[in-house]
């Protein structure tokens, strides 16, 4: 059996993290997380856009195979035109991949030369007020997308 003495000579030798070595982890921690937060946050904002984007183009691309058939666009009932559910109704296999939670898909100027099919960010999701917009002439704009120059696409 150790005798007491032995006893506290060990525990005396046992290393531990003081609490200063604690604090500079935290702190070296924190520091990465303010740094990393923001890029992490622009990367998300943009691959909703890139989403949106990537829709609209497939949209688009349903839209001219109809007008290589028929020579014309189909045209959308006012009803199913301005809603996303409408659109994937009337417009059989497209299917948006972003999610349905942040953009709402809209046909404006539809007719059977011309057509405007615009993606808005809804009010709950993270890209409020966000306009991403593609034209039968392939005229693309955007407007008010966090991280986003207005006008451009990714």
């Amino acid at each position: 059996m150790k005798s007491v003495t032995s006893l506290n000579a060990t525990l005396l030798n046992q290393r531990a993290f003081t609490l200063i070595e604690i604090l500079i982890a935290v702190a070296i921690t924190a520091i990465i997380a303010a740094i990393a937060w923001p890029a992490y946050s622009s990367f998300i904002y943009k691959s909703d856009v890139r989403a949106a984007q990537a829709d609209l183009l497939s949209l688009s691309l349903k839209m001219e195979s109809q007008y290589q058939r028929t020579l014309s666009y189909p045209i959308l009932p006012d009803d199913k035109k301005t809603t996303t559910d409408g659109i994937k109704e009337v417009l059989k296999g497209w299917s948006p991949n972003s999610n349905a939670r942040d953009f709402n898909f809209t046909f404006e100027d539809n007719t059977a030369s011309t057509y405007k099919i615009t993606a808005k960010g809804k009010d709950d999701s993270r890209q409020k007020n966000c306009t991403i917009s593609l034209t039968q002439d392939n005229v693309r704009t955007s407007a008010n997308c966090k991280h986003i120059t207005a006008g451009k696409w990714l």
